[in-house]
């Protein structure tokens, strides 16, 4: 129940991502005001939209060792050999500890995440893409947000107005989207 929707601005060397706030078990629904996209706690240029439960968000959001290694000032590179032998494993931990389930296979999420101008989507079992045309998106919504996001790709609009038509695309089309819409990028720490 949720669309993320993540696209690569190449002009800013950015990435802008957004999500709806709609929280629902499949019966009830409510908005939240805890986002499902946010800025990393610690690390400013890092966003992150999450589809998974509320738990994994919190610990997404606040966890101090889940970019082991990065060095602003070194200028470390996040590539995906980074993110396969660096994050995922302190994603791993991170999950094992902080989730409740019995099997460790349930314990994954679906999520993006964009570093600087890089962007990635992790799958629950902890595979790592990333995207060849620049954009993507995860969730229920998540047809209906890459196919607004192919059919604008050509044309002269802003990235996060890409980004903005693809979630409304998607709320239209899905029961399980709905706004308010939360919209970042990794340059701005003005949400939008």
């Amino acid at each position: 129940m949720t669309c993320i929707a993540g696209c690569i601005d190449k002009k800013t060397n950015s990435v802008w991502m957004g999500a709806d706030s709609l929280a629902s078990d499949g019966f009830i629904k409510s908005s939240q005001t805890f986002p499902k996209v946010f800025r990393h706690q610690f690390f400013k240029n890092v966003i992150i939209g999450s589809t998974c439960t509320f738990r994994h968000i919190d610990l997404l959001k606040y966890s101090k060792d889940i970019l082991p290694e990065i060095d602003w000032y070194k200028k470390t590179e996040i590539t995906h050999e980074y993110m396969v032998t660096k994050f995922i494993p302190e994603l791993i931990k991170l999950f094992d500890e902080g989730i409740k389930s019995e099997k460790s296979e349930e314990k994954g999420a679906n999520f993006l995440i964009g570093i600087g101008s890089s962007l990635f989507e992790i799958q629950e079992d902890y595979s790592v893409l990333c995207p060849r045309d620049g954009f993507t998106a995860v969730g229920c919504g998540e047809y209906h947000a890459v196919a607004s996001m192919l059919t604008t790709q050509d044309m002269d609009i802003s990235v996060k107005d890409r980004v903005l038509k693809s979630l409304i695309v998607a709320e239209k089309a899905t029961c399980g989207v709905q706004r308010p819409f939360k919209i970042l990028n990794t340059i701005d720490e003005n949400d939008i």
